[in-house]
């Protein structure tokens, strides 16, 4: 909790008592409504606030408030919070306003530096930054800081608080009653009272309150902390007023509140009043009978779904009701306070008692002390062909790749099994491509199945019938939509031929750490799934499926960023009305949602929509992905093709339904009569159409049908009306031919020291050029269709993929479409690989994890799983209070998106850090340090370098932050496993990353997000806006404004880091910021990225006069020329704060202005943007404060000298030193008389001549004088 803060306060309270900002009291009995505080004398009214009173039951009571904050008007009745007139649940938040509930008070936080609260009885309480001094005027007064000065004028005329108070601002229409304070003596009253008390006469019991009790009870031991920082004489006369003018009935009341008033006054200065309500005398009542009332209590409170919230609390503490020490608050059944280990978990919204169990596919989980302990399960691993471009890995990881060759989708490391993929163009764009065949290789059988995109299969260049069984394996069509092979070792494929072709290959878990390809290497681990057949990790998509062609006439293709989206509107609109069935969360997928979620489908979906020439089949076959890989994991969909894709389950052939959930294949005429192998098997549910009921399928049927011709080409099978592209033609299959247009590429003369190949005066067996070896496919069989006539090295070499040959010893390595030759080394993160044999040979040090957030609310983990999560609150970015070892943790990073904006997008951050016992927040402009009462010294450093702000502490943690809407965070291996929060777990596997506190794993970033919001007050995000289309006018202008990440003005880092993500997110933020910060929103993502590139080790200079400019000039002096803008400025300077000029390996280069400091004053000083002599650099205490040499300094430790006698004489580090400790002085000095003169000690009425010192101890201080 926050001590003392530097706002003021106006209060009003029982019996119509109110205290100015200026501290001056006054009491207007009154039911009217009044301005209680107002901007005046400005243009704008930032605010403005109205309440009024009401009696109910013989008590002043505060019935309505009525607040105008900018443009937005909020209303707070009793059990009531209206926003512009609409009826709103609490907590609510919505531009830069937010109103929620803290023990017994409404509050209403706005950004323009205003907090209001409310009891929701008798006392309002309005606090205000000191931005808005001079600025005010209402009840509150004018807010001058000038307690005597007349606050209340109207007309140029000073008036009494009743005059003032009677100019309401709705005079004219309301009805209100208004009485002057009694003219009867209050010490009249007050004597009459106690007479009555001594004679027994009367109503004296009801006289609890005589006149000394307010003094006795304001000056009591309670409030022994408050007197020093609360006037007291102004609350005694107050509560003398209350026993003066309120009833008999009300007289507690009153003077309860008052004295409530006063301790919460005492609060707000930083002091802690103890208790002093009694069960007879103005008790509370708690809604829970375990919890109790405290004067001064942490409004943080600790739950069960956030146990150790308390420790962050940046509020002071309030009065309420809480709960005992070492319980919680049962937020999750409502029994009110309990221990730890009574709390429950959720799941799925289910609540778990403590020792209850729940199990999925492959774990099982357990619920102990509110943390849900679980044990994985080995689960085969699946991995996918979607869409012809779209890949996930066994390990989770999906991106995207327009491939046109043969690629190893997946091999095991000892080549017992090899899947290759036909990934091919079939459009007139290079980004339209298709699975157009499957091909199996078993070694150690010599066996080769081939399923073509037309279901035919073909065993070692056979065609074969199914249902067969060979080698293994065996290979049927339970539906006209899957081709199945399932074989003896464990490796299993679903071939999905309606709409496209797709496939999904299932490896059994024994195959862990055994695969390769583009498949992933099956270990649990996203971030090392693109290591290519080399052993180099790739950057890119492109580069790592290039590096697993296998056929090595294939050129590499080329990165492509186009947006099909963005080129035709129609297509747009068509995709978006499609598409975003797959995340409407009441629809027919809904049901899916907690276990998969829709939001990559969505996305892939929208761009196949929109890039396909047959949009509706594309489409389909992204719907029926999500289908099937949700049936996988036991949620079937059933009726989903009633809304979307009906054509295809209405058009099975004769005597053919469609059927949503197939199992089995026993519907055959073979099982029926004569069962065979394939009748009994069972596999994960497909669909498709099957023999309607009482009818069987026979050996001649046809699934598909044979009214049109197909063409071929190369053993490809193109359907009718298809387009492919052919030795640099496009052709058209057209009743059962190719019709080509455009010149052959193809050529007999090959350059040196190639030959030609010529299929046609060939062997039979022979393949051609399409089994050309070079050094990236030494180490692949390779399986042909047919011979391929074309250029081939001769024997003795092999192809150096550049249209050359080379000796197989003299074959280079590749690392991000590079290559490097044998002996080269190459930096990979804070590894070094060297080429040798074709492969890259790597150290394997642990490195650093980087942490990236950028934007409004775009997340790249430690892990590199990428989300979008744009809440309002403060969020957990990282800490090492995870789990179990929760009371082991030594920091935390949280950070607060700051709005602007209609929509409430993100055009700044604040961040908080805590590191052990201090607190850094950093705010726009500057940062603060708190000492806090719990956690080990963690010594840290703050830098300044170019528009970051870095923090740097010694336990492995750096903080870089542009102070504006980016923060990356880089972390020491000694912390992998063991974080948690909004950067994941830094354990490799990103598939666990959205991990809650719990301790449960979850799917959608907003059930995450929501998670790791630190305040219960801060309402639960309930959807991530799509900017776009809220603003549809705004998209085109974003789009144009972030191509530039996508240029050739970035070019150099595309190969380095993926630019698409980062565009998505400019794209999104420019569509968002609409209202003045849309510029800021741009530069700030476009910044991002090339920060990304940066620390990828790609400089890009992309920022000019008209491009996000930063202007460096301003902080040169007239006629020079020190200060110059940098790209990637050093990462470490010679500076007061940092002498030595050394830092951290781990601070990036990074971007800004950046000085060029002369030899005469090389050093830089940070506080003052200026470079100067050493001498001139003074000191910094261990809080960063300065200190100008001979400066004195105050210790803060016990028996050390206050007046340092060497002060602040430089010392290489620039860091203050005390003299050894007194501490046998200490202990031995007389308490001597001493008195504060500004920032100095010094005695009272005694002058000597002799050096003295000031000693310090816990309670005293002494000064001790030394000849």
């Amino acid at each position: 909790m926050t001590g003392a803060h530097n706002k003021q306060i106006c209060s009003t309270w029982g019996n119509y008592h109110f205290k100015k900002f200026d501290g001056e009291m006054f009491h207007l009995p009154s039911t009217c409504s009044y301005i209680m505080c107002a901007m005046c004398g400005s243009s704008y009214e930032d605010f403005n606030i109205q309440l009024r009173r009401q009696v109910v039951n013989d008590q002043p009571i505060i019935t309505n408030i009525t607040m105008k904050l900018n443009s937005t008007v909020v209303e707070l009745t009793k059990n009531s919070v209206k926003v512009d007139g609409r009826e709103m649940n609490l907590p609510f938040s919505h531009s830069g306003i937010l109103i929620y509930k803290s023990s017994f008070y409404v509050k209403v936080t706005a950004k323009h530096g205003l907090v209001a609260t409310w009891n929701e009885d008798d006392t309002f309480t309005v606090e205000l930054d000191m931005m808005h001094l001079n600025k005010i005027c209402g009840l509150c007064g004018d807010f001058s800081g000038i307690q005597s000065h007349n606050e209340f004028i109207k007309d140029d005329a000073d008036r009494s608080p009743y005059d003032y108070g009677y100019i309401k601002p709705d005079s004219s229409t309301e009805s209100c009653i208004e009485q002057m304070s009694s003219t009867k003596p209050c010490n009249e009253m007050l004597g009459k009272m106690m007479g009555e008390r001594a004679l027994g006469k009367g109503n004296y019991r009801d006289h609890i309150l005589p006149t000394p009790v307010c003094e006795q009870l304001l000056s009591g031991p309670s409030f022994s902390s408050c007197k020093d920082i609360v006037p007291l004489d102004a609350f005694i006369k107050a509560c003398e007023l209350d026993m003066c003018f309120c009833t008999n009935k009300t007289r507690s009341f009153c003077v309860c509140r008052t004295i409530s008033e006063y301790s919460r006054q005492c609060i707000q200065a930083g002091g802690k009043p103890g208790p002093w309500i009694k069960e007879q005398f103005c008790d509370q009542s708690c809604p829970y009978h375990n919890m109790v009332y405290q004067e001064c209590g942490n409004p943080c409170i600790n739950t069960c779904t956030n146990p150790d919230r308390s420790h962050i609390c940046k509020d002071q503490c309030i009065d309420g009701c809480f709960c005992p020490e070492g319980y919680l608050f049962d937020d999750l059944s409502d029994r009110g306070c309990i221990t730890k280990n009574q709390c429950p978990c959720i799941h799925n919204g289910k609540i778990y008692e403590p020792g209850q169990t729940y199990r999925s596919n492959c774990k099982e989980c357990t619920c102990v002390d509110n943390l849900w302990s679980c044990e994985d399960r080995d689960c085969p691993g699946t991995c996918s062909v979607e869409g012809g471009s779209h890949i996930t890995t066994y390990d989770g990881r999906t991106y995207s790749f327009h491939g046109d060759c043969t690629y190893v989708l997946s091999k095991t490391r000892d080549n017992e099994f090899t899947v290759l993929g036909d990934l091919m163009k079939c459009g007139f764009t290079v980004t339209e491509t298709c699975l157009k065949a499957v091909t199996i290789f078993l070694s150690k059988r010599n066996t080769v199945f081939r399923i073509q995109s037309d279901g035919k299969v073909f065993v070692n260049k056979t065609y074969s019938q199914l249902p067969l069984s060979i080698a293994d394996a065996m290979i049927f069509k339970p539906t006209t939509f899957f081709i199945i092979v399932q074989t003896s070792f464990g490796l299993e494929l679903e071939i999905q031929l309606i709409p496209v072709m797709q496939v999904y290959i299932k490896v059994d878990v024994t195959y862990k750490q055994k695969t390769t390809g583009l498949c992933g290497n099956f270990n649990s681990i996203q971030a090392d799934d693109f290591i290519t057949i080399s052993g180099s990790p790739e950057a890119t998509a492109v580069d790592f499926a290039n590096g697993w062609k296998a056929q090595a006439n294939c050129p590499d293709v080329k990165n492509s960023f186009e947006d099909p989206c963005s080129l035709s509107l129609d297509n747009e609109r068509y995709a978006k009305k499609w598409c975003s069935l797959l995340s409407d969360p009441d629809g027919v997928f809904a049901p899916c949602h907690k276990e998969i979620s829709p939001d990559i489908y969505e996305m892939i979906c929208m761009y196949d929509a929109c890039n396909c020439e047959k949009s509706e089949d594309c489409m389909c076959a992204v719907l029926s992905s999500y289908v099937h890989n949700c049936a996988a994991k036991g949620i079937n969909l059933p009726h989903w093709r009633n809304i979307a894709c009906s054509k295809f389950s209405a058009s099975c052939p004769d005597n053919m339904v469609y059927s949503y959930n197939v199992q089995n294949n026993s519907r055959s005429c073979r099982c029926n009569s004569d069962p065979d192998f394939t009748c009994d098997v069972t596999f994960e549910p497909v669909d498709g159409c099957i023999c309607a009921e009482g009818t069987f399928l026979d050996e001649e049927a046809k699934c598909v049908p044979l009214s049109s011709c197909f063409c071929y080409s190369k053993g490809t099978v193109i359907l009718p009306g298809e387009v492919i592209n052919r030795d640099g033609t496009t052709c058209t299959c057209k009743d059962g031919k190719l019709s080509c247009i455009g010149k052959r590429t193809r050529q007999q003369s090959c350059p040196h020291p190639m030959v030609f190949f010529d299929c046609t005066s060939a062997a039979p067996e022979s393949t051609g050029s399409e089994c050309q070896k070079s050094c990236n496919t030494l180490d692949m069989a390779c399986i042909s269709s047919e011979c391929i006539s074309g250029c081939m090295c001769p024997s003795g070499l092999v192809s150096d993929g550049m249209g050359g040959c080379i000796k197989e010893d003299l074959c280079p390595c590749i690392h991000n479409g590079i290559l490097h030759q044998p002996g080269d080394t190459i930096k990979v993160d804070c590894n070094s690989c060297t080429c040798k044999d074709r492969k890259w040979e790597c150290t394997t040090n642990p490195c650093h994890g980087t942490c990236l957030v950028h934007g409004d609310g775009h997340y790249i983990t430690f892990d590199g799983k990428r989300y979008t999560f744009d809440g309002e609150c403060e969020y957990t970015l990282i800490t090492d209070y995870c789990g179990h070892a929760n009371a082991n943790g030594t920091l935390r990073v949280l950070t607060e998106n700051i709005p602007c904006g209609s929509t409430g997008a993100t055009c700044s951050k604040a961040v908080r850090l805590f590191l052990g016992n201090k607190e850094l927040k950093l705010t726009d402009g500057g940062y603060q340090i708190f000492h806090r009462d719990e956690g080990v010294d963690i010594p840290y450093q703050i830098l300044i370098r170019g528009i970051y702000m870095v923090i740097e502490a010694n336990n492995g943690l750096i903080v870089m932050w542009d102070q504006r809407a980016n923060v990356l965070i880089k972390l020491s291996p000694n912390f992998k496993g063991a974080i948690c929060g909004l950067c994941g777990n830094f354990d490799g596997n990103a598939n666990n990353d959205f991990m809650l506190r719990s301790q449960e794993v979850v799917i959608k970033p907003l059930d995450f997000g929501n998670d790791w919001k630190e305040s219960d007050s801060c309402p639960v995000t309930m959807e991530i806006r799509n900017p776009c289309s809220n603003n549809p006018y705004r998209q085109s202008w974003a789009q144009k404004e972030c191509s530039i990440i996508k240029s050739g003005v970035f070019a150099t880092c595309h190969y380095q880091v993926d630019p698409n993500h980062f565009y998505d997110a400019c794209v999104r933020d420019s569509c968002a910021c609409d209202s003045g910060g849309d510029r800021e929103c741009l530069c700030t993502a476009i910044a991002a990225y090339a920060q990304a590139c940066n620390e990828a080790g790609a400089c890009v200079a992309w920022r000019t006069p008209k491009i996000c400019p930063l202007f460096c000039d301003y902080y040169n002096a007239p006629g020079k020329c020190d200060w110059q803008y940098k790209p990637c400025g050093a990462p470490c300077l010679q500076t007061c704060r940092n002498p030595t000029g050394q830092c951290s390996s781990q601070i990036l280069t990074l971007e800004g202005c950046y000085p060029k400091c002369p030899p005469g004053h090389p050093y830089f000083d940070e506080d003052t943007m200026k470079c100067v002599k050493k001498e001139q650099c003074g000191c910094y205490d261990k809080e960063g404060k300065h200190y100008n040499d001979q400066e004195i300094v105050p210790s803060k430790e016990n028996c050390q000298i206050w007046y340092a006698i060497v002060s602040c004489k430089q010392i290489q580090s620039t860091i203050i030193k005390c003299s050894f400790n007194f501490l046998n002085v200490c202990l031995k000095a007389i308490a001597s008389p001493w008195r504060s003169t500004a920032n100095t000690m010094q005695p009272v009425g005694t002058h000597f001549k002799y050096l003295f010192i000031y000693i310090r101890t816990s309670s005293f201080l002494h000064w001790h004088f030394i000849k």
